[in-house]
């Protein structure tokens, strides 16, 4: 019951009278759900702004402009809600992985994770990952014998790298096995199985059809 539409870019994007930014209909763009990374959509907001150093020191988010919107305008505006909060930054950057290592040691949840590879991470078999990527771009794994088991390409390969302990996914039926869940406001939302032959999980890895039951079900068999 929500009308929506997809957008290619800015393209076609106009001020409304009162400041507000007019998708290509004339209609107020209040909602987004984009398809970018944050961090590729802030590459493109630094190009969009970097030419001018003052003029993005003193953007303000309200501002109606005499440019035509950019694509800061939409998704750093005050009154467009973007449906992946800018905060997911933060723990979307696996630089971040290091530095919790370092503070956690040997934590369950954690693996041994650094930012040059050492003799540890070489004797448990490693995993080298862009700190920003997705998809599963430019993954390499490699074991404990200095074997390369697997390698992906992409167009993260510029970005600083992080190494990981090789910790593989679950096997099942052939299949490496993956399960992601999802959080909204703080609580958990929502949960999918994704599965590849390749050890690594990629955008074009399966997403597996999941039954949801009430918990009466498990107990019948307690």
């Amino acid at each position: 019951g929500v009308e929506s539409r997809i957008l290619h870019g800015v393209s076609g994007l106009t001020w409304g009278l009162d400041g507000a930014v007019l998708d290509p209909l004339g209609q107020r763009i209040r909602w987004v759900w984009k398809t970018w990374a944050w961090e590729t959509a802030i590459d493109q907001i630094r190009a969009e702004c970097g030419g001018d150093p003052e003029r993005l020191r003193n953007y303000r988010p309200r501002a109606r402009h005499q440019h035509t919107p950019r694509l800061v305008d939409v998704l750093l505006r005050a009154e467009v809600m973007v449906y992946e909060p800018l905060w997911t930054l933060i723990p979307s950057n696996k630089a971040m992985l290091p530095v919790l290592w370092s503070l956690f040691p040997n934590h369950p949840y954690l693996l041994n994770t650094a930012f040059e590879l050492d003799d540890a991470l070489r004797g448990s078999g490693y995993v080298a990952k862009p700190i920003v990527g997705r998809g599963g771009c430019n993954i390499a794994l490699v074991d404990a014998s200095d074997q390369l088991l697997e390698v992906t390409g992409g167009q993260f390969d510029q970005r600083d790298t992080i190494y990981q302990e090789l910790c593989p996914l679950p096997r099942i039926d052939d299949l490496n096995v993956q399960l992601c869940t999802f959080s909204v406001a703080g609580v958990y939302a929502a949960a999918c199985a994704r599965v590849d032959r390749s050890l690594v999980i990629t955008g074009a890895s399966d997403v597996m059809p999941l039954r949801v039951v009430d918990d009466d079900h498990f107990r019948l068999f307690a």
